[in-house]
């Protein structure tokens, strides 16, 4: 006999119709290498109609994906290894492409999150490659010397890192991250 999970039901047919004809990748998982893998070879096949623009979706997945992997606080086993729990979302409109995360992340390590980006967010991209190189020569371990992955996908995106955050227990949050990249 099965036992009730949740009193929540998920009705997959809404869940399919939010998903219109514009999303062209989407996956909520654990990111190993095996499947950070897949998904990579999978985006330069779907997106490599537009080679200038799929060469800068391809970076940014690369370092968005690896910040799930190694920094979301919700952890999955897979085959003995230790691999971060997100979702991907790589949406295509007219002008542009958006690729969307998001992550679970301790409420301990939110704040210093939001500071960066807001900080990413004011500097042009002179800036931002000052900014990059000062966290690169703090020393490993150092507070605040992360991030550099979101200063790159500013970089490469050329446009603001949009985000939004939402408390989900005293202890966590979801970290939701929008990055446009014109075609």
């Amino acid at each position: 006999m099965l036992e009730k999970v949740s009193e929540k039901k998920i009705d997959l047919f809404e869940f399919h119709n939010t998903f219109d004809q514009h999303i062209q990748v989407s996956y909520k998982g654990p990111f190993d290498r095996n499947i950070l893998a897949d998904l990579g070879n999978y985006i330069k096949i779907i997106i490599g109609k537009n080679p200038k623009a799929s060469k800068r979706l391809f970076k940014i997945f690369i370092e968005l994906a690896q910040n799930i992997a190694y920094y979301s606080a919700e952890r999955n086993n897979i085959s003995g290894k230790d691999a971060g729990v997100g979702t991907i979302v790589i949406g295509e409109f007219e002008n542009y492409y958006a690729f969307m995360t998001g992550n679970v992340v301790s409420n301990e390590d939110i704040g210093h999150v939001i500071e960066k980006c807001k900080i990413i967010n004011t500097l042009d991209r002179d800036g931002l490659r000052k900014y990059k190189r000062e966290l690169h020569s703090q020393p490993q371990g150092t507070h605040g010397a992360g991030h550099i992955g979101l200063i790159q996908v500013a970089i490469t995106s050329a446009n603001p890192l949009e985000f939004k955050v939402s408390k989900i227990s005293e202890s966590d949050s979801f970290f939701a991250l929008t990055v446009r990249i014109e075609k």
